[in-house]
C-alpha cells in the first residue's frame, strides 16, 4: 500500500498540492459527504472543549506502541532489530482509540519523563517510519509528534519531510508545531503558511510571530484568504497584523482591502467569537467606513459594508449611528450601482433586497438562461402569487418532470449529475408554504432516486397537511394512494415512518413543529390599537424592505411587561405592511426632505394628532390625502387606486405632515416580537390600569418613573382615577 507521504510528494505540484487533493480513507468509502483534510482536528480545537477523557486502556495501548517503537517489548529485554511495523499496527489501533491530537501532551510527556526506557536513536527512526512509510494518517501524526520531541536535532533531511508532509492540510498542525522548536522556525512556518489553503493555514496562522514587515504585511492581505471560512483566523489575523494601527494611517487599496476581509470574517460569528470580541468595536467599525467611502468599492466590499448594517441593527438597534451610517453609504449613487449590477447577474440577493431593490424583476431571465446556476432564485419568487405562479412554469418548462421519476436510492445526490434534484429540491422548500400549489413537483420529488428531494417533498405533504388541518386523505385523495403505493419501495426507514403517519390521518408532524399562521386584526382590535397610538403617541421612523415598509411609534399605551415594575411601561412598536405595499408622505411644510431625515433619524418625532390615525377606512385616509398640498411616493407612484387594492390601510396626522400607507398583510411588532389580538386588548387594558396606578401613587414614596405618556391624559380625579380632561 502507497504510504501517505509518497502520495503528498507524487501529487506536490510547485510545492503546494492540487486544490483538489484530498488524502484517502477508507471511512471515507461510500460517502458523499464527508470531512476535509484536517477539519476534523481543526473542528476539535475550535468547537469541543478537549477530545473527551483519556481513559486508562488508551493510556496502556499507547504506552505499548511506543515500547515497540523503541525496540522494546512489554516485559521483555531490548530487541536488537525494531519492529517498525508492530510498532505501526498499535499506533494505528492507538488512533482508531483516541485522536492522535488528544494525546498529544500526554505522549510527549511520556516521552521526556521515560527517556532511559526509551531509547532516542531507536525512537527517532521509528517516529520517521511512521510518517514516512504509514498509510494511516493517525499514524503520520503520532510519528511528527514524536519528532516533536526531537526540536532542533533532527537533520536537514528530515525537515525536508516535515515540511513535505506539512503541505497536506491533515498535518500542517503537527508540522508547524515541530517547527517551532528549529532555529529558523517562525520563518519556516511563515512559508508553510502561504503553501496551504485550508485548515494548515488556520493552524499554522495561530503559530506565526509577527517578527517582520512582510509576515505582518501577508497576515493583513492574505491571511483569511482561505478555503475555511475566515472567521477562524480573523482575529488572529487582525491582530497580528496589527490592523488597527494600519487603519489609523490612511490606508491604500491593498490595504484597506485586507482590512475589509478581516472584517468580514469578525462580523460571522457562527463559528467563533469576533467583531463582538474587539474592544473599541464601534471605533473600528466608523473609521472603517470613512475611509470605504474614498475607496474604488467591489461587490465583495459593499457586502462587508452590508454585513456591518445587518449586525448592528441585530444586536444593537436599527437607528445605532453605525447601522444608519452604513446603509446610507451603500445607498449612495456609486455603492447602490455595483449593488444592482451584481443583481442583474443573480448575485447579492439578500444585499440587494435590503437595499429596497426589488430583484425579482432579474430572476426570470436568470432562471430562463441557466437554472442550474440560478435554482436557488426561486426563493425570492414565492411569496406573492402571480411571481409564484411564473417561477412554477419556468421550472416546468427547464425540468423534465416525468424523467426525473426513477426508483429510489438511498444516495443523497451530490455533484452536477444530480443537479435538476436540487433544483426541484430547493422548489419544494419553499412550496411547503403554499398548500396544495406545485403538485406536480411534489409528485415528482416523492418519486426521485436521491434522497433529499424525497425528504422535502414528505415535509411539504406534512406542512399542508398541518396548515390545513385535514388529513392527507381527505386534502388529497391522490396522494394519500400514491404514497400507498410508494410506501414499500421506500428505502429509508425515517422516511418509511413519515409516509405511515402521512397515511395515518396524523395532521400534527414532529417534523412540521409549529406552524406560524399569518395573525389577523379585527375591526375592534384596530380600533383599540388606533387608539392607543394617536392619543398621546409620536411617529419616530420609518424603513422600507424589497416587499415591506415598516412604521414604528413611540409613547403607545400598550403595556410592556419587561420592564421593571416601577419603570414607564409604555410602548415602543412597529406597525407593518407586506405585500404590494405603498406609501405617500404628507406635509405643508418648507422642508421637501423632511421624511428623509425622519428615516436617518435627523428629524422627529413627529407627534400624532389626537385620535387622527385610522386603519383600514378608505374615507378617512382621502381626507388625510386632501389636508396637505405636497405629496412624497415612497413606493409605488400614488394613486388613489391603491386605497381599493390594498386590503389594509393606515393613515394619519402629525401637525404638518401626515401619511398613507398599506399593503396585503399588517403585523404590530415590538422587541418582543410579533402581538396578536389578544396581546393588543390586554396590553391596552394593563396600560390603562397601570396608568390608574400610576396617578394614585405619584407624588408619594412609590411613585413610578416620570411617563410622558402618563403625564399628558391627566385624570379627572388623582384618588379616583376614571375619565379624562
Amino acid at each position: 500500500m502507497t504510504s501517505l507521504y509518497d502520495l503528498i510528494v507524487a501529487s506536490v505540484e510547485n510545492g503546494e498540492l492540487p486544490q483538489d487533493f484530498s488524502l484517502p480513507d477508507p471511512q471515507k468509502a461510500g460517502k458523499e459527504v464527508f470531512f476535509a483534510d484536517g477539519a476534523v482536528d481543526g473542528i476539535g480545537i475550535f468547537h469541543t472543549e478537549g477530545f473527551g477523557e483519556i481513559t486508562g486502556e488508551d493510556r496502556s495501548l499507547m504506552f505499548r506502541a511506543l515500547m515497540a517503537a523503541a525496540g522494546r517489548r512489554t516485559g521483555e529485554e531490548p530487541r536488537g532489530v525494531q519492529d517498525f511495523e508492530e510498532a505501526g499496527a498499535l499506533f494505528e489501533a492507538l488512533g482508531r482509540q483516541r485522536y492522535a491530537i488528544a494525546l498529544a501532551d500526554e505522549l510527549q510527556q511520556y516521552v521526556a519523563t521515560h527517556k532511559e526506557e526509551l531509547k532516542a536513536g531507536d525512537l527517532y527512526e521509528a517516529a520517521l517510519w511512521l510518517v514516512m512509510e504509514s498509510a494511516d494518517r493517525e499514524c503520520v501524526k503520532f510519528g511528527l509528534l514524536l519528532l516533536e520531541t526531537f526540536g532542533a536535532k533532527l537533520n536537514d533531511a528530515v525537515k525536508e519531510v516535515v515540511r513535505t508532509v506539512g503541505v497536506c492540510d491533515e498535518f500542517t498542525y503537527f508540522s508547524v508545531n515541530v517547527m517551532r522548536g528549529w532555529a529558523d522556525g517562525n520563518n519556516e512556518i511563515f512559508r508553510l503558511a502561504q503553501k496551504v489553503h485550508g485548515w494548515g493555514r488556520i493552524h499554522a496562522i495561530e503559530r506565526l510571530e509577527p517578527r517582520s514587515s512582510s509576515i505582518k504585511k501577508w497576515l493583513l492581505t492574505d491571511g483569511v484568504e482561505n478555503d475555511v471560512p475566515a472567521a477562524y483566523s480573523a482575529m488572529t489575523c487582525w491582530n497580528k497584523a496589527d490592523a488597527w494601527f494600519v487603519l489609523r494611517n490612511h490606508p491604500d487599496y491593498d490595504q484597506f482591502t485586507g482590512i475589509r476581509k478581516i472584517l468580514g470574517g469578525l462580523l460571522n460569528e457562527e463559528a467563533v467569537i469576533g467583531i463582538s470580541g474587539l474592544e473599541n468595536r464601534d471605533q473600528v467599525i466608523d473609521l472603517f467606513l470613512d475611509v470605504a467611502e474614498n475607496m474604488p468599492l467591489v461587490l465583495d466590499d459593499c457586502q462587508v459594508i452590508y454585513d456591518i448594517h445587518v449586525y448592528y441593527k441585530e444586536h444593537e438597534h436599527h437607528l445605532h449611528k453605525l447601522a444608519l451610517k452604513s446603509k446610507k453609504l451603500l445607498l449612495t449613487y456609486k455603492f447602490y450601482c455595483v449593488v444592482i449590477d451584481a443583481a442583474r447577474e443573480g448575485k447579492a440577493m439578500e444585499m440587494a433586497r435590503g437595499l429596497g431593490i426589488d430583484v425579482r424583476r432579474y430572476i426570470p431571465g436568470l432562471l430562463r438562461a441557466s437554472l442550474k446556476d440560478h435554482m436557488h432564485l426561486c426563493m425570492y419568487m414565492m411569496e406573492e402569487e402571480a411571481h409564484r405562479k411564473e417561477t412554477l412554469a419556468i421550472y416546468r418548462e427547464q425540468l423534465p418532470l416525468e424523467e426525473m421519476k426513477k426508483p429510489p436510492g438511498t444516495k443523497l445526490g451530490i455533484g452536477d449529475q444530480y443537479w435538476r434534484e436540487w433544483a426541484i429540491t430547493y422548489l419544494l422548500q419553499k412550496l411547503r408554504d403554499y398548500p396544495c400549489e406545485g403538485q406536480d413537483f411534489v409528485a415528482c420529488g416523492l418519486q426521485c432516486e436521491t434522497l433529499r428531494p424525497r425528504n422535502a417533498a414528505l415535509y411539504a405533504l406534512e406542512c399542508w397537511v398541518t396548515r390545513k388541518e385535514k388529513p392527507l386523505s381527505e386534502l388529497l385523495p391522490e396522494f394519500y394512494d400514491l404514497l400507498t403505493r410508494l410506501r414499500d419501495t421506500e428505502p429509508a426507514e425515517h422516511n418509511r415512518e413519515r409516509i405511515d403517519n402521512l397515511l395515518s390521518g396524523a395532521v400534527t408532524f414532529e417534523e412540521v413543529g409549529e406552524i406560524k399562521k399569518e395573525i389577523e386584526y379585527s375591526r375592534d382590535t384596530l380600533n383599540i390599537l388606533s387608539d392607543a397610538i394617536s392619543d398621546i403617541g409620536s411617529w419616530i421612523w420609518w424603513d422600507t424592505d424589497e416587499d415591506m415598509i415598516q412604521m414604528e411609534f413611540c409613547d403607545v399605551q400598550l403595556y410592556d411587561d419587561t420592564k421593571e415594575v416601577k419603570e414607564t411601561h409604555s410602548s415602543h412598536i412597529a406597525v407593518c405592511f407586506t405585500g404590494n405595499y405603498f406609501a405617500v408622505f404628507l406635509d405643508r411644510t418648507d422642508d421637501e426632505d423632511w421624511y428623509v431625515k425622519l428615516h436617518n433619524d435627523e428629524a422627529g418625532p413627529f407627534e400624532l394628532d389626537g385620535y387622527e390615525l385610522s386603519f383600514d377606512n378608505v374615507k378617512d385616509a382621502k381626507n388625510v390625502m386632501r389636508s396637505y398640498r405636497r405629496r412624497h411616493s415612497v413606493r409605488p407612484r400614488f394613486d388613489e387606486s391603491l386605497f381599493s387594492s390594498a386590503k389594509h390601510i393606515m393613515s394619519g396626522k402629525c401637525g404638518d405632515v401626515g401619511f398613507v400607507v398599506g399593503g396585503d398583510r399588517i403585523a404590530v411588532v415590538s422587541h418582543r416580537g410579533k402581538y396578536t389580538e389578544e396581546m393588543i386588548v390586554e396590553g391596552n387594558k394593563r396600560w390603562w390600569a397601570y396608568w390608574e396606578d400610576y396617578w394614585r401613587l405619584r407624588g408619594t414614596r412609590d411613585a413610578y418613573e416620570k411617563d410622558y405618556a402618563c403625564e399628558v391624559t391627566i385624570p379627572v380625579n388623582r384618588e379616583n382615577p376614571q375619565g379624562k380632561w
